[in-house]
């Protein structure tokens, strides 16, 4: 798993990129703190989990930031990450079962191969790119 930090801000958390490759067991892959959790639990024999619902939490007063999180199932992509000053930080390869989690700062996905799979998890609501999405660098297909 790769933590990526703000250069600008030494101790804030902005992405996390994370390759399934020799994984085995469970591994907690967010922050408590966040709003946006991800686990990756890799079974290894038949398991039951059993019958249960989820609890609410209060909601605090603060603005929620919108998180985002990819998950390639097919194919390959170009994941890069961005600063909160919108420089570029560090780019990985994204192959089947990798991760990527995005806190802070921002980030650009360009597919490599055609007919790939990504699923996609953010937290909500969601209300369209012109009020959810800033862009701040064109790229060329």
């Amino acid at each position: 798993m790769f933590k990526i930090y703000s250069k600008i801000k030494k101790k804030k958390l902005l992405h996390i990129f994370f390759k399934s490759k020799n994984f085995k067991g469970r591994q907690n892959l967010s922050p408590n703190n966040e709003f946006l959790q991800a686990s990756v639990i890799n079974f290894t024999s038949k398991k039951v989990i059993n019958s249960h619902h989820h609890l609410k939490h209060e909601i605090s007063n603060k603005k929620r930031p919108i998180q985002e999180s990819w998950i390639l199932i097919k194919g390959e992509a170009k994941i890069t990450y961005f600063d909160v000053n919108k420089k570029k930080i560090k780019s990985f390869t994204m192959r089947p079962g990798d991760i990527s989690i995005t806190y802070y700062g921002g980030h650009e996905l360009k597919i490599i191969k055609k007919n790939s799979l990504l699923y996609e998890y953010k937290t909500g609501p969601y209300k369209g790119s012109e009020k959810d999405l800033k862009y701040f660098k064109k790229t060329k297909k």
